[in-house]
């Protein structure tokens, strides 16, 4: 059925060109100025530094070579992937699954510095979804995790703390636990104005053991599920690598990129062990689940046969 114009303006609502372009690693290539981003053309996948151009207060794009053209996000994927529009449509909702809802006040008004959150909250450790993803009370301790039975922001949620490379505090995550309010939102909720592109969950608890290789999975319970049977991991929170994220991996001396076993993990996984393989020195490996598995799907047998070998 070909998408209604309604479905294609809640997905370019929801997901932008920049978020496009991380996701297929190809953010490295661009350089930002202002509100644009300017470089290589990844439609006709051309080398003139300054042939394509992103408008990010518009979210739409322009190439002045080959291509002589533009659009918005999905004409972009569609000229990228020569794909037809139900194709972009299931690519575009797909991505959006992984991403925070974006407020209103955030896409209308000029963006704020964000302001870290460092009180500390209260968790239950014991919250069933906890129980059922096979992470321990102790662990969820440990990384800070638990149901929040106040109200506010985190309301309904299971929370996580999250923090900066080097371990300052910066907020919670909340993981929706209405089935419903997960089917239209998404899973996880986001601080407004969270630099969510400048972390990697967990990095600063094995940041000193680089050298001894980790995992990188897409959300915080396969980070706990690892810490239990000893591998250090981190989370990317989507399926997208940021600039940021990649230098902060860069600093490893092998990965093992283990993301959820759908369409949109595997797809991610190639484009991100290309962008690794391309501008780090880290030895990078891809594990791919089954089919529609995540990492905390699998038990600690399973965990254990799959990254021991990779990550002696």
């Amino acid at each position: 059925m070909h998408p209604s114009t309604l479905a294609f303006s809640h997905l370019k609502h929801r997901v932008s060109i920049e978020q496009v372009l991380t996701a297929r690693g190809m953010m490295t290539a661009l350089k930002q100025r202002g509100q644009r981003l300017i470089g290589p053309c990844p439609v006709h996948r051309g080398d003139h530094p300054q042939a394509f151009v992103v408008d990010l207060s518009k979210d739409l794009w322009h190439c002045f070579t080959q291509c002589r053209g533009g659009g918005d996000v999905v004409d972009l994927v569609r000229r990228m992937d020569h794909s037809r529009y139900p194709d972009v449509a299931r690519y575009l909702a797909s991505l959006a699954q992984v991403l925070p809802t974006p407020a209103r006040a955030e896409v209308n008004s000029p963006a704020r510095p964000y302001r870290p959150y460092t009180r500390n909250l209260r968790l239950n450790p014991h919250a069933p979804l906890l129980v059922e993803k096979g992470i321990r009370a102790q662990t969820a301790r440990r990384f800070e995790a638990g149901a929040y039975h106040g109200p506010g922001f985190l309301k309904g949620c299971v929370a996580v703390r999250l923090h900066d490379p080097e371990g300052r505090p910066i907020g919670y995550a909340g993981r929706r636990l209405d089935p419903r309010l997960a089917e239209q939102y998404g899973k996880w909720k986001f601080p407004s104005g969270l630099p969510k592109r400048d972390i990697l969950y967990g990095f600063h608890r094995i940041a000193s053991r680089l050298r001894q290789r980790i995992a990188v999975v897409e959300c915080p319970w396969g980070v706990m599920r690892l810490a239990q049977i000893g591998i250090p991991a981190v989370a990317l929170l989507g399926i997208a690598l940021s600039h940021t994220q990649l230098q902060l991996l860069g600093q490893a001396s092998r990965v093992v990129l283990m993301l959820d076993g759908d369409q949109a993990g595997r797809s991610a996984s190639h484009r991100i062990v290309e962008t690794l393989n391309k501008y780090t020195l880290a030895q990078v490996h891809r594990i791919d689940l089954p089919q529609d598995h995540d990492p905390d799907d699998l038990d600690n047998w399973q965990l254990s046969r799959c990254l021991l070998s990779l990550l002696p």
